[in-house]
């Protein structure tokens, strides 16, 4: 009869037919989320971060920095060809402006270089794994071929080695066996840019060894309860990356791949090794980008921890990047998630409270629709009856901060740590 009357119908009807609250509940959520993570050191740079922490079900660890504190230590030094190698390391370590962590820890055992007059040099590669310096003014008996020039590197011992010198890789490969990092130590009569030299002669082993860090274990063993899978991708040779990995308590850290056996031109299979196996060693920064993408490929989704500007490829393409906050500035920059005290044990809570977030959020929405299908068969009883509506909106909004917003409020904050499972809409839509 009246059109306002109609019209106020209407207006209430609609109202309580929006479920508008759960957009605020919902933002709501994920904001305490993140206070939250913050108050725990956890830098979160996304809001759509929390979503993907509650859905991770692979996390690949690159292990130095990760599991390992990061600090490398020197143990001790195997000559090969009988000479005193102090003087070439001492001049290699002092050579470099930027050292890597290897070549920190040599300069910590050898702090006096000899002072000899610094040439061509090759800054370390992840892709190639090693780094030369050339001297010349070179003492009699430390290397070269007596010109008083010598080209000293230092690298991966496989790499350095081409399949030469059986007898040497066999002591490389028992000291990784160990958990030992192994690098060698060669000279040549002179630097061949990026390309290793024909003369290239081993002197020595250096053996190094990493610190796991103390909550290591309890964390790892964590997130293989969950139903986590880990993957420990390194650019350390295989074995000592196993030793180090099954340490700390990795599942299925019984041997280690060789990423160079990795069949980078076929996606599926490199996806079904990716799935399969657990560590890998030797893997360049490509490869570990390649090996997030084969996952993601296979439906899972992965998060990469890292601290080093070798992982930036890696965090970038993951679904979700974790750096350490004492890592290098390119790996902080791509990440979604950083962790301000550097302490691996974070992680957990970091994983737990992106699942509270989700679970509740899933809660909050179950009301809200459910607040919408009592409204919308409420119209429909009317609309079948042909009788007024016999609410005004001010009554609607009553109802709902009540029956919704309220309980919706609580449900969105309380705790809740189940693992987060795909289907959210169709859950929702069958309560």
């Amino acid at each position: 009869d009246s059109w306002r009357e109609a019209l106020s119908g209407v207006v209430a009807a609609s109202v309580a037919m929006v479920p508008d609250g759960l957009v605020l509940l919902t933002s709501l959520a994920f904001m305490a989320g993140v206070l939250t993570l913050a108050k725990r050191q956890a830098l979160v740079r996304e809001l759509a971060s929390v979503e993907l922490l509650a859905r991770v079900d692979t996390l690949c660890l690159d292990k130095t920095g990760t599991i390992t504190t990061g600090h490398i230590a020197l143990s001790s030094v195997e000559t090969i060809d009988g000479s005193e190698p102090g003087e070439l390391l001492a001049a290699l370590a002092a050579s470099d402006p930027d050292p890597n962590a290897t070549l920190r820890a040599v300069a910590e055992a050898y702090p006096q270089p000899p002072g000899w007059t610094l040439g061509a040099t090759v800054p370390f590669a992840s892709s190639r794994k090693w780094s030369a310096a050339e001297f010349e003014g070179v003492s009699d008996g430390a290397g070269g071929d007596g010109s008083g020039t010598v080209a000293v590197y230092l690298g991966a011992p496989e790499i350095l080695l081409r399949g030469r010198h059986p007898e040497v890789a066999e002591q490389v490969a028992a000291h990784a066996a160990e958990g030992e990092r192994v690098v060698l130590l060669a000279t040549a009569s002179h630097v061949a840019g990026e390309e290793l030299p024909d003369d290239l002669s081993p002197r020595a082993l250096v053996l190094l060894q990493d610190e796991i860090r103390e909550d290591a274990a309890e964390t790892l063993d964590f997130f293989a309860r969950q139903g986590v899978q880990l993957k420990v991708v390194s650019g350390d040779h295989p074995a000592t990356v196993a030793a180090v990995a099954r340490r700390a308590g990795v599942p299925g850290a019984d041997e280690g791949l060789d990423a160079r056996d990795l069949p980078m031109d076929d996606a599926s299979a490199l996806a079904d090794i990716a799935e399969q196996r657990t560590v890998f060693g030797r893997v360049t920064p490509r490869q570990k980008r390649e090996m997030m993408l084969s996952l993601q490929g296979r439906d899972h989704v992965v998060a990469m921890t890292g601290d080093g500007v070798n992982d930036v490829l890696a965090l970038k393409d993951a679904d979700m990047g974790i750096a350490m906050g004492s890592g290098s500035g390119a790996s902080r920059a791509v990440a979604q998630l950083v962790l301000l005290d550097n302490r691996f044990a974070s992680l957990p809570s970091v994983l737990a409270e992106g699942r509270r977030v989700m679970n509740s959020v899933e809660r909050a929405a179950n009301l809200f629709i459910y607040g919408t299908v009592y409204s919308v068969l409420i119209s429909l009883v009317i609309a079948a009856v042909g009788t007024e509506f016999p609410f005004l909106p001010r009554h609607l909004t009553l109802v709902r901060v009540l029956s919704v917003g309220v309980p919706g409020f609580f449900l969105a904050l309380a705790p809740d740590s189940r693992v987060a499972r795909p289907g959210f809409l169709e859950r929702v839509v069958r309560f």
